[in-house]
């Protein structure tokens, strides 16, 4: 194996870009793990959510008198 020498600057700029590299990377699988969550929701409960967001988004909004009700809400969106 050789062996090769490189300036100190030269090595830095490497470093900086692998970092940035993989952030980047990291932004990336964040986004595709999201897209892939989104694939697998049913396209009924999408369109339904979407509803609901469409209705909120009008003022429409709902309110609950306890967390259990709030729960319970939920689990049958």
């Amino acid at each position: 194996m050789q062996t090769i020498t490189i300036p100190k600057k030269e090595y830095q700029g490497i470093v900086r870009r692998q970092v940035k590299i993989e952030q980047e990377l990291r932004a990336v699988r964040k986004v595709l793990l999201q897209e892939i969550d989104e694939a697998e929701i049913k396209p009924v409960v999408l369109a339904r959510w979407e509803k609901i967001s469409c209705d909120l988004d009008d003022g429409k909004g709902l309110t609950f008198s306890s967390v259990s009700k709030m729960r319970d809400w939920l689990k049958n969106v």
